[in-house]
């Protein structure tokens, strides 16, 4: 986040619901363009000051929904197509809701060429689309133990002009961009290893030594990993979440802590190194967007080495769609680094007003639009 000399301090970022709308940190709606007002009935993701959307036809674009200026990426559908096409778990009907996370390299008007990656067929996959040369491919990533499978990736992140990948055992791999056309990308040759896997990791545990529980109370805990760049540096953030047993997800599930990493590539092999510091940065943590902030260059209090959390993580039908409804910020929250306390995201008269809405909820950083 850069400010111009006379600028305005930039405000907290504003929450995107799942129906397109956009609210702020106080509940109150805000404006945007008329495609988003009357709410959407495709494919939509937000991050950063875009959003990524997909029609009725599959047909993907960028938007800015301040301005209202969108951007087509007519060869990322048909990339995504032939990745649905090439596994055995996913058919075509998937095309609109088959979308886990997008991310852009660089802002659309500052590079020449920036990049569009894609998480797709709940992570076995990536799609990516240069934006100005209408190219795109799709790939996935190898699994060495299973021959013609590939491997989950947790999450994606842009650092420098290159492409992170994190998967589940914490292992880091880039797709470098040194070729001509992204068509020239093939699976088997793009990902390259930064980070070894880590095989003692994993995404469920059945106990911890770090949160005792009463005698006879044997809760999971469930291991949230994200990628997200800060101030140059490259970060791994566990978050770990109690399942209490028999709980349904989403509704007793809880944040407990965050470990925060950094990618040390000076090494071959590289290696992550845990941090108790943000380095003067704040940190807005979610499954669809996550971006880190200088805290002094902020309005409305925003706090150093703090992670601002969003709660959701897996789907929540609203009550007028079918089933209960889940409180959509009910976990949300501040997480301190030095002191490892939480506090609430928003009031509790904000997370009333915000119970019925349609999540999942994700950061749009209003600063940038």
């Amino acid at each position: 986040l850069i400010l111009l000399p006379g600028s305005h301090t930039p405000p907290l970022p504003w929450l995107a619901l799942r129906d397109g709308s956009l609210v702020d940190l106080e509940g109150a709606p805000v404006r945007c363009a008329p495609i988003l007002r009357k709410g959407i009935d495709f494919g939509y993701l937000a991050f950063d000051n875009l959003a990524f959307l997909v029609d009725r036809d599959g047909k993907c674009s960028l938007m800015n929904p301040v301005s209202g200026m969108r951007f087509p990426l007519p060869k990322l559908a048909p990339a995504v197509l032939r990745a649905i096409d090439g596994s055995r778990a996913y058919n075509r009907s998937y095309i609109q809701k088959g979308y886990m996370k997008a991310i852009i390299s660089s802002p659309l008007d500052l590079t020449p060429e920036p990049h569009v990656a894609v998480l797709i067929l709940e992570g076995y996959s990536l799609a990516i689309s240069a934006c100005k040369q209408h190219d795109a491919v799709s790939i996935g990533m190898p699994d060495p133990k299973w021959p013609d499978s590939t491997r989950k990736i947790d999450d994606i992140a842009f650092l420098h002009g290159k492409l992170y990948a994190l998967t589940p055992h914490e292992g880091l791999y880039v797709i470098k961009f040194d070729v001509g056309r992204l068509s020239k990308l093939k699976s088997s040759s793009c990902f390259h290893q930064c980070i070894p896997e880590d095989p003692n990791q994993q995404e469920i545990y059945c106990d911890s030594p770090y949160f005792p529980f009463p005698e006879g109370v044997y809760p999971e805990y469930l291991v949230m990993r994200y990628l997200a760049e800060s101030n140059g540096r490259l970060l791994m953030i566990r978050r770990w979440m109690s399942i209490p047993p028999k709980a349904r997800l989403g509704v007793h599930d809880r944040t407990l802590r965050f470990e925060v990493f950094v990618a040390d590539l000076t090494t071959i092999p590289g290696r992550w190194v845990k941090v108790d510091s943000l380095d003067g940065q704040a940190l807005f943590l979610g499954s669809e967007c996550s971006k880190s902030v200088f805290a002094s260059q902020c309005a409305d209090g925003i706090e150093e080495d703090c992670i601002y959390f969003m709660h959701r993580v897996f789907d929540n039908p609203c009550r007028e769609h079918r089933g209960p409804c889940v409180d959509p910020l009910g976990d949300s929250g501040v997480y301190n680094m030095k002191n490892g306390s939480i506090k609430p995201l928003v009031p509790e008269a904000v997370m009333v007003e915000l119970k019925c809405k349609r999540q999942f909820l994700t950061w749009f950083f209003s600063a940038d639009a």
